[in-house]
């Protein structure tokens, strides 16, 4: 009995740091990636770091603060009692979409940030810093230049069962499992989930979703990797593209 017993907690104890090994897989890296699929199958025309729908921005990657894209409006649902909503025209297009057919599923959104200006973002980063100090506020705040709403393709989304707000939990929610599953579809990515903390520098964000193009949220999301990994990959591609090109014309 004992032996059995002793059997028994082996196998759980095995089992159990088996799943740890699984979860702490390591992800991969863009060169990885790239050994396994040079030539993805997805719009790369020219130097991907150069294409303004993909811009990459964060706290590597800033962009001037004079910089203000093509913006319109948004018709979709707002948190209750804030003003209207700004992205780029093909970002608010697809947000709409997005909205409609979340409602037609039974679950209701509510846009709560679009585009930000670079003034903006200051005065919301030094007010997170003064509150938390400058190492914990940078976990969820970037700074100003730094951030993606300032592009006009990132929004963030709540829902009324969290009372609309930016907090981890929404990820729980039934609207946040929806958007977490279906956001691709519409050209958007969850930029920033708990394990890829080390390379976003931003802890789990599950109400911001960002705008790539319905081709390139499709291979992120199947990729599973970090935005920063896929644009180190697609520059990958696109250099070892490039250096064929040149080569045929040779």
């Amino acid at each position: 009995m004992r032996r059995c017993l002793a059997v028994c907690l082996i196998g759980l104890l095995m089992i159990g740091l088996t799943g740890e090994a699984l979860a702490a897989e390591p992800l991969k890296t863009a060169a990885e990636l790239f050994a396994a699929n040079p030539h993805p199958d997805v719009p790369l025309s020219s130097d991907p770091y150069m294409d303004a729908t993909l811009w990459l921005v964060n706290k590597e990657n800033a962009l001037p603060y004079d910089y203000v894209p093509e913006l319109r409006t948004v018709d979709v649902r707002l948190k209750p009692g804030l003003s209207a909503q700004q992205l780029r025209p093909e970002a608010a297009s697809a947000v709409e979409r997005l909205f409609a057919d979340a409602e037609a599923a039974g679950y209701q959104l509510a846009a709560v940030s679009g585009y930000r200006s670079y003034i903006t973002q200051k005065g919301i980063h030094a007010r997170k810093v003064a509150q938390k100090g400058k190492a914990t506020a940078e976990l969820s705040s970037a700074p100003p230049g730094k951030s993606e709403h300032q592009l006009g393709l990132a929004i963030d989304i709540s829902c009324a069962s969290i009372n609309y707000r930016l907090n981890a939990i929404f990820g729980d929610t039934d609207e946040g499992k929806w958007l977490y599953e279906h956001c691709w579809e519409y050209g958007f990515i969850i930029r920033y989930k708990p394990e890829w903390q080390k390379i976003t520098g931003y802890k789990s964000e599950p109400w911001h979703i960002r705008y790539i193009g319905k081709e390139h949220a499709r291979l992120v999301t199947q990729l599973n990797v970090p935005y920063e990994t896929y644009m180190e990959y697609l520059s990958l591609c696109w250099k070892n593209r490039d250096r064929a090109m040149t080569g045929a014309i040779r």
